[in-house]
């Protein structure tokens, strides 16, 4: 660990990163701006998860250095206002430890981890990086186990995007984080520019509308149901209100026997058929988009 009389806010860490970036589910990016701006003491002293960590990695180092003939050693590397704590650099590579009990199937899912690691591999000026993901028992036992261990190994020419999203992140916030030093009652609003706010505003106001229009909409259905009920217990088809709105009661329709294709069982019992024809053809990625979570929800 870093030595405690260094004083953290001067500096953005590693762990940072994911934060500044609006990816970490434990702080937001404006409560970040404000403990580096001295307006908000940052009270996390550490927990159960971290001390587990504080533990076990080293044992994990240890474990991945028994076949590597560079071995990895603990390394602090600051870059003017960056600074990052490796558990483990060589010649060639950066390493990464983390203990989670959230395992994921593809490394690309470890996207706080990356972030973090992307920015070790950029600072100490390393193509190469490993990834050491270790799945933490329930019980929290720190005997290591091999079996829980998963490392990736990590090219940063894989990752030029990301590194790129890193970096404009970090300057964004260091042009951020100038703004609250000047003015102690900024809030996170007013570091948006003019246009996000604008149309922000604009999507609410329409939220808003659209939570009554739901509400309105779930209500007509029931009451067209109690209707429905009423309309077949009295007999009634039809019927016209006196201003002229037209009522129909429409019958639920019979079930009927229909024959379907059983894709599943014919690709089960003639999988070189069904193979002959299968055709590539190119499924375009999901779109973007906004999304808006109100308070109700």
């Amino acid at each position: 660990m870093f030595d405690v009389t260094v004083d953290r806010n001067l500096y953005l860490g590693g762990s940072d990163i994911p934060i500044i970036m609006g990816i970490s589910p434990f702080k937001s990016r404006f409560d970040l701006l404000l403990e580096k701006a001295g307006y908000k003491e940052n009270e996390f002293t550490g927990n159960e998860y971290t001390e587990f960590g504080n533990v076990i990695e080293p044992k994990i180092r240890d474990y991945i250095n028994e076949t590597e003939k560079d071995k990895f050693v603990e390394n602090k590397m600051v870059d003017g206002d960056l600074r990052y704590h490796s558990d483990g650099v060589n010649k060639t590579t950066v390493l990464e430890i983390k203990s989670t009990s959230q395992i994921k199937n593809d490394v690309n899912d470890y996207q706080l981890y990356l972030v973090q690691l992307l920015l070790g591999m950029q600072l100490n000026n390393k193509k190469k990086g490993k990834l050491a993901v270790y799945e933490r028992p329930k019980d929290f036992n720190t005997e290591f186990d091999k079996d829980r261990l998963t490392v990736y190994d990590i090219n940063i020419k894989d990752y030029k995007d990301l590194l790129e999203e890193i970096n404009l992140a970090i300057d964004q916030f260091r042009i951020d984080l100038e703004k609250v030093k000047a003015n102690p009652f900024i809030t996170e609003e007013d570091l948006q520019p003019k246009e996000v706010i604008e149309l922000s505003n604009q999507i609410i106001e329409l939220e808003e509308h659209l939570t009554i229009y739901k509400r309105i909409e779930k209500e007509q259905k029931e009451l067209k149901n109690k209707l429905k009920s009423a309309m077949q217990e009295h007999g009634i088809k039809k019927w016209t209100t006196p201003n002229g709105t037209k009522i129909t009661l429409v019958d639920d329709g019979e079930d009927k026997e229909i024959e379907v294709f059983n894709e599943d069982n014919f690709k089960k019992d003639n999988e070189e058929l069904y193979k002959k024809y299968l055709e590539k053809k190119i499924k375009k990625g999901r779109s973007g988009y906004v999304l808006i979570t109100t308070k109700e929800e």
